[in-house]
């Protein structure tokens, strides 16, 4: 067998032993390329509220620019 196909026998080898269900559950979607959001109510209505402070103008935004600056200046 090649590499690749023995890296894969082996992660279906874990695969099969593994019984933590958030682990299944993110191997599960990992084809997709992200992870599942879990949100609870609390935290949707948190992001609703500063969705809405942003839409009336109160929340500065930034661009990835400026942000990386910032940081490599504070790391300064």
């Amino acid at each position: 067998m090649g590499k690749l196909q023995d890296k894969k026998l082996e992660l279906a080898q874990m695969l099969l032993a593994e019984m933590d269900k958030t682990t299944l559950e993110m191997v599960e979607h990992a084809p997709l390329g992200a992870p599942p959001l879990s949100m609870s109510e609390a935290d949707i209505k948190d992001l609703q509220r500063q969705v809405a402070r942003i839409d009336r103008g109160e929340e500065k935004l930034h661009n990835w620019e400026d942000v990386k600056a910032r940081l490599l200046k504070s790391l300064k």
